[in-house]
């Protein structure tokens, strides 16, 4: 069921639809303009410069200068997998030595962004010798995941031998799910399980979960494993991770379907997504955090792509609803291209503007809403770019929204830049097989925010015979 906050009342989605009918949303485009010869010169001219920023500054062990609040680690793979999209070579020697960097010391991580990087740049990378990396790693995130089908800042590292057996489980889990005669319970009891592995959330029955972190965990979520807030975004690079693990025929399935119920539990009225919750059941954090937003857009992407069935929420009215509301929530966020109004009191930088685009690549949106997200976010990311080519924080209307003035971070930030400039997409195989995207989607968001019903279920829906591509 979709949540209205407690301390919200009223926020519901007919009151969301009246203001919009109101007037608070323009009417939706077909379709946006084509960026002119100039304005895909100067994106061009970004890319490079950012590229060669990167590896101007890159250390000749492999990794990149630190600044606060950064893992040195998960900057590494960070950077390594934005040079990786933007064109740069595997062969390339910064994206070598990068790796030769990363690879002991991520097999050592218990760090969840960590962990989820590792597993991002390894498989865009597309060295066969990391086959063995990449499944370690992404049994360390599924044993990591939490109750509430998200992750904190902790995973637990495996023996060889729990590895085994809980491979061996999670391919027996996932076949049984499949098929669907009997139920996750029912299943798991036929499992050969070491008592430690079972109790994990993955083979806990999601019917009897208590959906809300431990009493406590949020003095924890940084330093224990199994004990913390978990929070939107750790479960986002933990769900990245994990899609990319599925490509090598890790069974990722049962983690899949526990994350989205967790999204699915954990949608606002109007549309949007909570941080985290806390430890009994509410939700918290819930300021204005466009970025998990589009977190949510994406778990429910995955959801609706892979046919996922999850038994404790209920879908609201009309196919793919959730999906419009978020959308439509997001489309009355983003700003309109060439000096559009901005609310300063919202978080803006080059994380927010990543994920923008990372939603509208998985639902192949060339506009959300009446919004041309690539030119508005394209022009605030070229206009901040400084002469050496570095981005030490996106800029909107001259505004720094991300932490304080001090807080640079030109590589984490160069590297989020140039993901969205080359519209990077890490879930591609996912675009084909969701029910509605690209016009006929927008159509539904459009009609939402006019007042009307959702659109009828679409023909030309994947049947549940289709399995995920591993």
């Amino acid at each position: 069921m979709v949540r209205a906050l407690r301390f919200r009342p009223g926020k519901n989605l007919d009151l969301f639809c009246c203001l919009i009918v109101l007037g608070l949303v323009a009417s939706v485009h077909a379709d946006p303009k084509p960026l002119t010869k100039e304005e895909q010169e100067k994106v061009d001219k970004a890319i490079d410069k950012g590229v060669a920023f990167l590896k101007r500054v890159q250390h000749d062990k492999g990794d990149w200068p630190l600044y606060r609040g950064a893992y040195p680690l998960g900057q590494t793979l960070l950077t390594a997998y934005a040079l990786l999209e933007s064109g740069v070579p595997a062969g390339d020697p910064s994206i070598q030595k990068a790796a030769n960097y990363v690879r002991p010391s991520v097999l050592k991580s218990e760090r969840t962004y960590e962990v989820s990087l590792g597993l991002l740049f390894l498989d865009r990378l597309g060295d066969p010798r990391d086959k063995t990396l990449i499944r370690s790693l992404a049994l360390r995130l599924i044993a990591g995941q939490h109750v509430t089908g998200g992750w904190n800042y902790r995973c637990p590292t495996l023996s060889k031998q729990s590895e085994e057996s809980l491979s061996k489980a999670l391919a027996e889990l996932n076949k049984g799910l499949e098929v669907g005669e009997k139920s996750q319970a029912e299943l798991v009891k036929g499992l050969e399980l070491p008592h430690a592995l079972r109790a994990l959330a993955v083979f806990r029955d999601p019917r009897k979960l208590p959906w809300h972190d431990p009493p406590g965990s949020e003095k924890n979520s940084r330093q224990t494993v199994f004990v913390g807030t978990t929070d939107n975004s750790n479960t986002q690079f933990a769900m990245l991770g994990l899609w990319a693990a599925q490509r090598h025929e890790l069974p990722v399935g049962p983690s899949f379907r526990l994350m989205v119920e967790r999204f699915e539990r954990t949608q606002v009225a109007n549309g949007w997504w909570p941080y985290s919750f806390d430890s009994k059941g509410d939700l918290a954090y819930v300021k204005r955090r466009p970025s998990m937003l589009c977190v949510g857009l994406l778990g429910l992407g995955i959801g609706c792509g892979l046919q996922l069935p999850t038994p404790g929420a209920s879908q609201p009215k009309g196919e793919n609803s959730r999906v419009l509301i978020g959308l439509a929530a997001l489309s009355q966020d983003l700003g309109v291209a060439a000096g559009g109004r901005e609310d300063p009191n919202t978080m803006r930088g080059a994380y927010y503007l990543w994920s923008v685009e990372r939603v509208a690549m998985l639902y192949d949106l060339p506009m959300i809403g009446d919004k041309d997200w690539y030119r508005w976010g394209a022009g605030i990311i070229v206009a901040a770019q400084q002469p050496g080519g570095e981005w030490p924080n996106v800029l909107v209307n001259g505004k720094d929204h991300i932490g304080p003035a001090g807080d640079k971070r030109p590589v984490i930030d160069s590297s989020l830049a140039l993901l969205f400039l080359k519209r990077s997409h890490p879930m591609k195989e996912l675009t084909a097989k969701l029910p509605l995207r690209g016009k006929k989607l927008n159509q539904g968001v459009a009609r939402l925010l006019s007042g009307a019903p959702p659109p009828e279920p679409s023909t030309d829906t994947p049947s549940r015979s289709d399995k995920p591509k591993r």
